[in-house]
């Protein structure tokens, strides 16, 4: 058995594991309106993953674990609270060794799902204001390769301390654990723009919380605007994109493709180290 699993193991280091946009199953979830800055993020979710939309009466850890990354985006408006069912729903799945990512208003609820106990302050949404915003490079941003396909401000490949323009201007509902109120709070790119021009890590633009065997993801502050206002759009869709993809290497619960092969499941190959 044992020859066997390490033939089969050679077989795909020999053939390129990847894991690619289309091998990602994402469940995509809103629960407040789908207004202008919520429609545009489920539209690229769809354009470049295997995306599928998920009802309030979805949020259920059995549901979720048919997908290597939950994306919970809240861009217009406050939905209101959820139930215990569905916050044990999230704490599961994540727990299992799932990967969620919360943008706009849904980052709130690091705080309902026990990771915080302090509480984010929030803003928006507003649509144009003419601000570019972004984040400043750390080693870690660039070892996971969150940046690759990015440009720095001057047009160049990014490196340690660049900053990235992902927002032109506006930002979503939205908003953040200002002033490092956070304690468990894993950061992976600090936050810029005006009006201190360097936050550091006083927001932090994007990072994680570790729940159990998984993660949970957080990209907060002005950054992730899908708005059509906002001019570096691109390079804000190429960014989440690499979060995902990351987030799905991360994930347990996540399919993989050894060069176009037969899929496998990673997290099986994982836990056969």
């Amino acid at each position: 058995m044992k020859r066997k699993f390490i033939f089969c193991l050679t077989f795909i280091l020999l053939c390129g594991i990847t894991i690619s946009n289309a091998a990602v199953e994402l469940g995509f979830i809103y629960l407040g309106d789908k207004g202008p800055f919520t429609s545009p993020a489920l539209e690229f979710a769809e354009k470049v993953f295997d995306t599928t939309q998920l009802a309030k009466a979805d949020l259920k850890s059995t549901k979720f674990k048919q997908f290597g990354v939950i994306w919970w985006h809240e861009g217009d408006t406050d939905p209101g609270e959820l139930s215990p069912a569905e916050i044990d729903a999230f704490l599961d799945y994540a727990e299992s060794g799932g990967a969620v990512l919360l943008t706009g208003w849904a980052i709130r609820h690091a705080t309902n799902f026990g990771l915080e106990k302090a509480v984010a302050r929030q803003f928006g949404p507003v649509a144009e204001d003419g601000m570019n915003v972004g984040i400043t490079v750390l080693k870690e941003t660039i070892e996971l390769g969150l940046v690759e396909g990015l440009e720095n401000i001057d047009g160049k490949a990014p490196q340690v301390d660049d900053r990235i323009q992902v927002n032109s201007t506006g930002f979503p509902k939205s908003g953040d654990y200002y002033d490092k109120i956070w304690k468990n709070f894993i950061t992976l790119a600090n936050a810029w723009g005006p009006p201190a021009d360097d936050w550091g890590d006083r927001i932090a633009a994007f990072g994680y919380w570790e729940a159990g065997n998984g993660k949970v993801f957080n990209m907060n502050w002005r950054l992730p605007n899908y708005h059509k206002n906002n001019e570096d759009i691109e390079q804000l869709e190429k960014l989440t994109e690499n979060v995902i993809n990351w987030l799905a290497s991360e994930s347990e619960f996540a399919d993989v493709s050894p060069g176009g092969k037969l899929p496998i499941v990673w997290g099986q190959l994982k836990n056969r180290k």
